[in-house]
């Protein structure tokens, strides 16, 4: 599941060499100082979208802080209820987005609805963003995987290529467990057989 988050990466994350003014772009090399002839004028239409992406915070694609901030609301969401702290909460996500929460406590089924009609917003999008940072984090691992096969045998390139196509296809309808216990989340991808994956295991390239 790869949904769109409240968020967008900022120009300045992208480009921290990149000093910008509202209509000019100036790069500057620390050894030579400003030079006015390296500056860029922007055209109106990149000047409204420079804005329009300063507006939104960075894009977060880490599994493991999404689940620190989905650890936090879990708590906040279970007090809200007075579920004690030390319940354990299983939830599990479709590559549709549904979510599933079970445990030792009948109060979840709210916490379950909450999710599910987004009203519990902080826990849900933190939720999405560590499926989805761990379904990228798969497909990156791929493509690492055959950029270095590829170096060693040119002759794959294209067998390579189309088996991190296949890759990307499959992990995009990766299920998403999470496990909270003692007051600590962990999460993981889960596959087509109900199996629960670490984002690079069972990745292995076509043997020629």
């Amino acid at each position: 599941m790869i949904n769109p988050l409240n968020s967008a990466q900022s120009v300045h994350n992208r480009y921290p060499e990149a000093s910008t003014s509202p209509n000019s772009l100036v790069k500057t090399d620390p050894a030579k100082g400003s030079d006015p002839s390296d500056q860029v004028t922007l055209s109106e239409p990149a000047q409204k979208a420079q804005k329009l992406l300063s507006e939104f915070p960075p894009l977060i694609l880490d599994p493991d802080v999404h689940l620190k901030n989905a650890e936090g609301a879990l708590k906040d969401l279970l007090a809200k209820y007075n579920i004690p702290p030390n319940t354990k909460v299983s939830i599990s996500s479709d590559s549709k987005g549904q979510f599933t929460v079970s445990g030792d406590h009948p109060l979840l089924a709210e916490v379950e609805t909450e999710i599910n009609e987004g009203t519990a917003k902080e826990l849900r999008n933190s939720l999405v963003g560590a499926h989805n940072g761990s379904i990228i984090q798969r497909i990156g691992a791929a493509v690492e995987m055959a950029m270095r096969g590829a170096d060693q045998n040119p002759g794959m390139t294209d067998t390579y290529y189309s088996w991190v196509r296949s890759v990307a296809s499959e992990a995009q309808g990766f299920g998403y467990a999470v496990n909270f216990d003692e007051g600590v989340i962990t999460g993981s991808l889960v596959n087509s057989l109900g199996e629960r994956i670490a984002g690079d295991e069972r990745l292995s390239l076509p043997i020629g």
